[in-house]
C-alpha cells in the first residue's frame, strides 16, 4: 500500500476536492433540506414533530420550550400560499397533511398544508381563540370571548359571555362528537394528559374532562381568572397555569386537581392571566407588566396605562422565584387586548417579544441576564420559533423576521400584507406558517432570510 509520500498529486487533489465537497454539504444542511426531500435540521436542541407519524398534539405549541418545528416528508419542502380567514388568536397545528387553525369568526379551519385550500370548516357558537389539540382523529377546542361579566380589578374579574364550551370534533368529518359547558371563557388553551382534557377558564374553574366523552373527572375552583394563557404540562405529573386578580401562578396535580403550590405576584401587575408558560426540566418561564402610572383602577395595568415588562423564572417543585428581570427599554402603553408576549426557550436562552414596545429580547435561561435586544417594526405579541441558530417571528406591523439567535443580528426582514398579532408561527418543513389578523400565510424560510 502506498504511504502518504507516494500518493500522486492528482490523487491528492481529488481527495482534497472530495473533503471540500463533504464540508460544503454539511454547511449547506444548516439551512436546507436533505436530499430525500424531508426537511430536517441538524440542530440537536430542536425536538421535531413528525406529522406523518405522530397522531397526538396534546399541548400548547407542543409544550416545553414552546418551539414548534414540524416535518412531513409527504408535503413539499417549501410551502407558499395565503388564505383569508377570521382573525387568528391561536397557534396553527398540523394534522397529517393538514393545517388546523381556530379563528375569532367562530370557525375552525382545516387547510390543505401543501396549497392552503380550505378542506373543512367547523362553525362554533362563540369565538375560537384556543389553540386546537388533537389525538387519534379527534380535534379539541374551547369556545369563548373576551367580554367580562364582572370587572373589578384588582379584586376580581370574570371573563366570558355567551356560549362557553369545550368541544370534540371528528377530524375526518368536521362534526362534533361531544361538548361540555364551562363557567367562563374557553380562550385559554387546554392540556390533553392521561386521556383527560384539563382546562382553566375565565371564571377560575379548572376542570378535567374525559377525552372520550366529555364527562367530568375532577373540578377545582381557583380565585383567579384565566384568559389567553395555556395549561402547561410539566412532565412531572403537574399542570401549571398563570391567572389574574389575584395574579398567581398555580401548580396542580394533573390527576386530582389538587393545588400543589401557588406563587403570588403584585395585585397591580398585568398580562399574567394571558401569559402561556414555557417549561424546562426544573423551571417555568413567564412574563408580566408592571404599572408605571396610575389608572382608573388604581395602579392596575389596563388599556392605555404606562407599563414596563418583566420576565421571570420559577422553580417547578416549589414555585420559588429563581429570578425576575425588568427588561430595559421595554416599556410603553398597554394595548386594549393581548397584553402578554409568549416566551421561547431555545439553546439555553429565552427569546420574547413585547406588547408594549417593538422589541425582542434574549435572556440567559439560568440567570435572566439580558444578552441582546432588537428593535423591530411593531409589537411582537405572539410566540417565536427557532431552528439552526435562527429565530423567526412576525410583528404587528406585518413584517416577518429572521434573526441570529446568538447575536440578535437581523438576517432577513420581509414585509407582508398580514398583521401578526398572537397567531404564533410554526415551522413546517422549510417554511413558516403564521396566523394573523387577516388569515394564515405560508412562506419559505429562505425567502425571509434573503429579504
Amino acid at each position: 500500500m502506498a504511504n502518504e509520500a507516494e500518493v500522486t498529486p492528482p490523487a491528492r487533489v481529488l481527495r482534497w476536492i472530495a473533503l471540500l465537497a463533504l464540508s460544503l454539504s454539511a454547511c449547506s444542511r444548516q439551512y436546507a433540506s436533505s436530499a430525500m426531500g424531508v426537511a430536517g435540521t441538524p440542530d440537536p436542541r430542536v425536538s421535531v414533530f413528525r406529522a406523518d407519524r405522530q397522531t397526538s398534539w396534546t399541548r400548547f405549541r407542543l409544550g416545553g420550550g414552546l418551539n414548534v418545528v414540524v416535518v412531513n416528508p409527504n408535503l413539499p419542502r417549501e410551502l407558499s400560499w395565503s388564505v383569508r380567514t377570521g382573525s387568528i388568536s391561536s397557534s396553527p397545528v398540523v394534522y397529517r397533511d393538514q393545517i388546523v387553525v381556530a379563528a375569532n369568526d367562530h370557525r375552525l379551519y382545516t387547510l390543505d398544508a401543501a396549497t392552503g385550500a380550505v378542506r373543512r370548516i367547523y362553525k362554533a357558537e362563540n369565538e375560537l381563540m384556543t389553540q386546537p389539540l388533537y389525538e387519534h382523529g379527534t380535534i379539541f377546542v374551547a369556545t369563548g370571548n373576551s367580554d367580562c361579566s364582572a370587572y373589578f380589578p384588582p379584586a376580581y374579574v370574570v371573563m366570558g359571555l355567551g356560549t362557553n364550551r369545550i368541544e370534540a370534533i371528528d377530524a375526518a368529518t368536521g362534526r362534533e362528537t361531544w361538548s361540555q359547558g364551562i363557567a367562563g371563557t374557553g380562550m385559554p388553551t387546554p392540556l390533553l394528559i392521561d386521556g383527560a382534557i384539563v382546562h382553566a377558564d375565565g371564571a377560575g374553574a379548572v376542570v378535567a374532562l374525559d377525552a372520550r366523552n366529555g364527562t367530568y373527572r375532577w373540578h377545582t375552583t381557583l380565585p383567579s381568572f384565566f384568559a389567553m394563557t395555556a395549561m402547561a404540562d410539566g412532565g412531572d405529573g403537574d399542570a401549571y397555569v398563570a391567572g389574574g386578580f389575584p395574579n398567581t401562578v398555580y401548580a396542580l396535580n394533573a390527576k386530582t386537581g389538587t393545588v400543589v403550590w401557588r406563587r403570588a405576584f403584585s395585585r397591580f401587575d398585568g398580562a399574567l392571566p394571558a401569559t402561556p408558560l414555557a417549561s424546562t426540566a426544573h423551571a417555568l418561564v413567564g412574563m408580566y407588566l408592571e404599572p408605571l402610572a396610575r389608572g382608573a383602577a388604581g395602579w392596575t395595568v389596563q388599556f392605555g396605562s404606562l407599563a414596563r415588562q418583566h420576565v421571570f423564572s420559577l422553580a417547578k417543585d416549589t414555585g420559588r422565584v429563581l429570578w425576575d428581570r425588568t427588561l430595559a427599554r421595554v416599556r410603553g402603553r398597554a394595548p386594549a387586548f393581548n397584553e402578554a408576549a409568549i416566551p421561547l426557550v431555545y439553546r439555553e436562552r429565552i427569546f420574547i417579544g413585547s406588547a408594549v414596545a417593538p422589541m425582542v429580547s434574549a435572556l440567559d435561561l439560568h440567570t435572566g441576564r439580558v444578552l441582546w435586544q432588537l428593535r423591530v417594526k411593531g409589537p411582537v405579541k405572539g410566540g417565536l420559533v427557532a431552528r439552526d441558530g435562527v429565530v423567526y417571528f412576525g410583528d404587528l406591523s406585518g413584517h416577518l423576521w429572521a434573526v441570529d439567535a446568538a447575536t440578535g443580528r437581523t438576517i432577513g426582514e420581509m414585509a407582508t400584507a398580514f398583521h401578526f398579532n398572537v397567531g404564533s408561527p410554526i415551522i413546517v418543513n422549510d417554511s413558516l406558517i403564521d396566523g394573523s389578523q387577516e388569515g394564515v400565510i405560508a412562506v419559505p424560510l429562505r425567502r425571509i432570510r434573503s429579504r
